[in-house]
């Protein structure tokens, strides 16, 4: 293993810091059933910092935003499909296509070691999806547009959540990043301190009390950000 990884997974588990922070965390946290979806590793972080279950498909997994924006927007055809693994060059981990003709979305299962695991995983938590209490994290990178970002208006969820590279004061389900404006898309927010091992995205945003607190009314997550 990484020399770095296993650097991190100790500050995690025994910094007596990070161990505080993530307890507050979850002292905090009053909605216990809700569902993630998330296009990267943020889910899962996350999640596991709030010592919630896993109640989503798409934890420790990743696809590009435009497969992410497809899915959520056609999220009950997508979950119905199964999945066709086949072998990428470019990753080491099992990678699936999902969908037919123009509506295959590609899949990275990065935290599996083989097909199997990936499929059984994927197929319980399709089950667990609690629909009435459900959020979406979206980001707009690898050629969103603010047309895509708009779109996801049609979503029918509990919370929205579409962290930007350009203020978008008119959709009330952005947060804007002024970090990444002169990028023109929002770089990794996934990082952490070696010391509190608090990840870059909680610099930005609310996500417990987003969790408490969303209710589906337009989506409105600008009282969650920073």
């Amino acid at each position: 293993m990484d020399i770095k990884i296993r650097i991190k997974n100790v500050i995690s588990n025994y910094n007596i810091f990070a161990i505080r922070r993530r307890n507050q965390m979850r002292k905090n946290l009053k909605n216990k059933d809700f569902s993630l979806i998330c296009p990267n590793c943020l889910g899962g972080m996350l999640l596991h910092d709030l010592g919630m279950p896993f109640l989503s498909p798409t934890v420790n997994l990743m696809m590009n935003q435009p497969d992410f924006f497809k899915f959520v927007l056609r999220m009950d055809y997508y979950l119905a499909q199964e999945l066709n693994f086949y072998n990428d060059p470019n990753f080491l981990c099992p990678c699936a296509k999902l969908g037919e003709r123009d509506e295959v979305i590609t899949i990275h299962f990065t935290h599996y070691e083989n097909e199997k695991d990936a499929e059984s995983y994927w197929n319980k938590r399709i089950l667990r999806i609690h629909r009435d209490n459900l959020f979406v994290v979206a980001m707009e990178k690898d050629g969103i547009s603010k047309d895509d970002i708009i779109e996801l208006n049609k979503l029918n969820i509990r919370g929205l959540v579409v962290f930007t590279a350009h203020n978008y004061p008119d959709i009330p389900y952005t947060c804007y990043l002024p970090k990444y404006q002169d990028k023109g898309e929002v770089g990794n927010i996934l990082a952490r301190s070696y010391l509190t091992d608090k990840k870059e995205y909680e610099r930005y945003f609310d996500f417990v009390r987003w969790f408490n607190e969303a209710c589906g009314d337009d989506y409105n997550c600008k009282p969650f950000c920073f």
